[in-house]
């Protein structure tokens, strides 16, 4: 008996190497199988039998481009002194072992932080610490375990897999024209007349289904395969068990001389199988696009042209433009430091809180958030926005909601075992009641009650709500959002820059006189924060006198307090300040509620800023009289009068509110069983969106991109928020209409199949015509409701 090797899987052809009592086919599988062992990965191989891949001779030269700094950074998405990030193209991905050992193979070396495989994609993303291993050394270690990275034109590779799937499509297609062609004669009864031309016929048939059934169908068996080993059940069992069912009928059909059987089922089973899937991955494929690649969020940054600011669009960025990125921005592409230093955190990048400094002519990966001082880029690559939304959604919440299991999914698990019960159940009866219906019969059960419409109703219909609500100003960090607005109880507002305009427009009131220079550095400071206040005094001495620009030496944000910097005035350095009395150390009680204005600590002058509310405010608030509504602000009691109006008697209001205090009050309605939606401008309630059940960040004219949400809204689109909530209310309604059809159109179909009136040419025809049903549905209910409810808002 051939032996196979315990790693591989390969006949071991010629030598045999035995080691730890298991057989190898090379050395190259031995020493694999060591480094598995000694780094205590044994469970690679419970996962799946022969799960290995034979590796490959690793040439210690052929990745040393990779070390080439010119060459690397055409690959590497992110790089500091203590983290490297790279997204390599796997193409011998094809299992969950493969998945496990990847995920783990921090443990083959130090140098490996994290490892994220994509499954479908065939690709993973490593973190790396660079001081520990180089990218060269990656390479030639997954080559050693049999994953040679791929650095051609992965556009390309999976343009070849899609051609083996139009293959197999095309030669199920093929013997199916023309077994029903080769059956004609039977069908019109003409071959019980001539039995000779049946059996010639039937056995053409036979022919042309052999590569339908070892090629066309081969990836249902294997992922059945695969499942049952694993002990699981997947919507591939049941199609699997029909396909062998009606083949192995057929097969006894034309043995025994009594025609084709159900070869033209069985062809045009598969076929339509294939339509089928053809389908699903066309349409999923469109999804996934939108959500990787459209611009899900505004995104907006200060250029720099002729030198004066301007706000552009980051798709408008081009390389050599130059840029002003001020403190709490993330930068949106890759780019150069103009300026002498510069202090960033990636925590957005690799996790870390940690700041790091930069120096002029430092190389600067786009998703560090600038902290301090405003510092001047010059644009080296072309903004993705889909880099920006693959960080925004990888966060520990995106990781807990994927590892939730849906509903759907246990649904889906619970009816296969219901479908292939009853396939036995109607299997007895028709044995005793009539033998050669058997298979027909539980054939057609099988496929007709296939849940491919259950499987799909709830990512089109969540799907589809995300993208329409994208279009209406809300934009969605992941489906599950969705959901999740639907169980809210309890919307919490900021009120400056979410119920008011954030730019307001500021009086200054003079305490003293002040000369060009200093408004020079007090319009140099404001312009350096993006809260509100200063963006309202950065306005008020723009449009007022000629300012220049003075840098700063220093800068510092309190949030919820005020700025602080230091600046070179007259050739003496002076420190700014700008912010609440407190914050300016002054203790005058008509000054609360009041922005001071400080040069070296003596007061120069306020700011009174009228606060602006949104047009439409109060008839937005009116209709969401299903929620408990509460106000939290960081100003005083100015406004309560006017908001007391605009909300019903049974809001609560609190002012004076620091970030701490909006995160804890909304930990204490969490306690209390609430699911908290809470919106803000994302400046000061950072804390409180990450918190809250539903984060939603307000974005402005300056598109500030806020990583903590889960949302964010555009803010011309606030006073809708009632509209869009009931967008996604209406998407529950369409999920279970489009369950409803799913599981009436299983409950008449297993009717028709149980009682022997439906064939399984007509069920295989069926089953893709209930998934395109369904995607219809979702569409176009999604598209309905979403006209009748919310007029365009943009």
């Amino acid at each position: 008996m051939t032996k196979q090797c315990y790693h591989c899987g390969d006949k071991i052809q010629e030598l045999e190497v035995v080691h730890n009592e298991h057989s190898f086919c090379c050395n190259a599988c031995v020493l694999v199988y060591n480094l598995l062992q000694k780094s205590d990965l044994e469970t690679y191989y419970s996962l799946e039998k022969d799960a290995g891949i034979k590796p490959k001779k690793a040439n210690k030269y052929q990745f040393l481009f990779l070390d080439e700094p010119e060459i690397r950074k055409k690959y590497i998405s992110y790089e500091d002194d203590k983290h490297l990030k790279i997204n390599l193209y796997l193409p011998d991905i094809h299992c969950s072992s493969c998945i496990y050992l990847l995920e783990n193979s921090n443990k083959l070396h130090q140098g490996i932080l994290q490892v994220e495989v994509h499954f479908t994609k065939k690709e993973a993303l490593f973190s790396l610490n660079p001081q520990q291993i180089k990218l060269s050394e990656l390479a030639n270690l997954l080559v050693q375990i049999g994953y040679e990275p791929n650095f051609g034109n992965r556009l390309e590779k999976r343009g070849k897999t899609n051609r083996t799937f139009l293959y197999k499509l095309g030669v199920a297609g093929f013997a199916f024209g023309n077994v029903m062609l080769w059956s004609i004669p039977e069908y019109g009864g003409l071959g019980y007349d001539n039995t000779g031309f049946r059996n010639f016929s039937s056995y053409l048939s036979l022919i042309v289904s052999i590569p339908v059934l070892l090629y066309s169908a081969k990836d249902y068996f294997i992922s059945a395969y695969k499942s049952l080993k694993h002990k699981q059940l997947n919507l591939d069992v049941p199609i699997s068990i029909g396909i062998i069912a009606l083949y192995l009928q057929s097969l006894w059909s034309i043995i025994n001389n009594q025609g084709a059987g159900y070869m033209d089922s069985f062809t045009g089973f598969i076929f339509f199988l294939l339509i089928g899937k053809w389908f699903q991955n066309w349409t999923f494929q469109s999804m996934s696009f939108e959500r990787d690649y459209k611009s899900y969020f505004p995104v907006a940054t200060t250029k720099i042209e002729r030198n004066e600011e301007k706000i552009v669009e980051i798709d408008n960025l081009n390389e050599g433009d130059q840029i002003l990125i001020r403190n709490e921005e993330i930068l949106p592409c890759d780019s150069i430091l103009l300026d002498e230093n510069a202090v960033f955190d990636f925590s957005f990048v690799t996790g870390e809180a940690d700041f790091v400094q930069k120096s002029k002519g430092d190389f600067i990966y786009a998703g560090g958030k600038l902290i301090g001082k405003p510092a001047l880029l010059e644009v080296k690559n072309k903004t993705q926005r889909s880099h920006l939304t693959s960080l925004w959604g990888a966060d520990s919440k995106q990781s807990e909601i994927n590892n939730r299991k849906s509903y759907q999914d246990r649904v889906s698990v619970y009816f296969l075992s219901i479908v292939i019960f009853l396939s036995i159940i109607a299997g007895v009866y028709w044995f005793f009641a009539d033998k050669t219906q058997v298979t027909h019969v539980v054939v057609s059960i099988l496929i007709v009650t296939c849940p491919c419409a259950l499987a799909l109703s709830s990512p089109f219909t969540l799907g589809n709500t995300m993208r329409l609500l994208g279009r209406k100003g809300l934009y969605l960090k992941n489906t599950q959002i969705v959901e999740k607005i639907n169980e809210i109880t309890d919307i919490v507002f900021d009120k400056t820059g979410t119920l008011s305009v954030a730019d307001n427009q500021v009086n200054v009131e003079y305490i003293r006189t002040l000369n060009n220079s200093e408004i020079s550095a007090i319009n140099s400071l404001a312009s350096a924060s993006l809260h509100p206040v200063c963006i309202g005094i950065k306005n008020y001495f723009s449009d007022t006198f000629p300012t220049e620009k003075i840098n700063l030496s220093t800068f510092k944000e309190v949030v919820g307090n005020g700025v602080e910097g230091v600046l070179s005035l007259a050739g003496k350095e002076v420190t700014i300040k700008i912010g609440s009395a407190k914050f300016v150390n002054l203790t005058d009680e008509h000054l609360n509620g009041s922005t001071c204005i400080t040069i070296d600590d003596k007061l120069v002058a306020t700011t009174k800023n009228n606060s602006n509310f949104r047009v439409g405010l109060k008839e937005s608030i009116s209709k969401l009289k299903e929620y408990n509504l509460h106000v939290l602000s960081g100003d005083n009691t100015k406004d309560e009068p006017y908001l007391k109006s605009v909300f019903p008697q049974s809001a609560t209001f609190h002012f004076h509110q620091k970030p701490l205090d909006k995160l804890k009050y909304i930990q204490s309605l969490q306690e209390n069983g609430k699911n908290v939606m809470m919106i803000g401008d994302g400046l000061n309630d950072a804390g409180a969106l990450k918190q809250a059940n539903v984060g939603i960040a307000v974005s402005e004219n300056s598109f500030r991109f806020t990583p903590a949400s889960d949302a964010i809204i555009a803010a011309d689109a606030i006073t809708k928020l009632p509209k869009l909530l009931q967008i996604s209310k209406n998407a529950k309604l369409i999920l279970g209409i489009c369950l409803s059809f799913s599981f009436l159109y299983n409950i008449i179909g297993l009717g028709y199949a149980f009682t022997g009136q439906m064939s399984p040419l007509v069920a295989a025809i069926l089953m893709p015509i209930s998934s395109v049903t369904v995607v219809l549905i979702s569409t176009f209910g999604v598209m309905y409701f979403g006209s009748k409810n919310s007029p365009k808002l943009r």
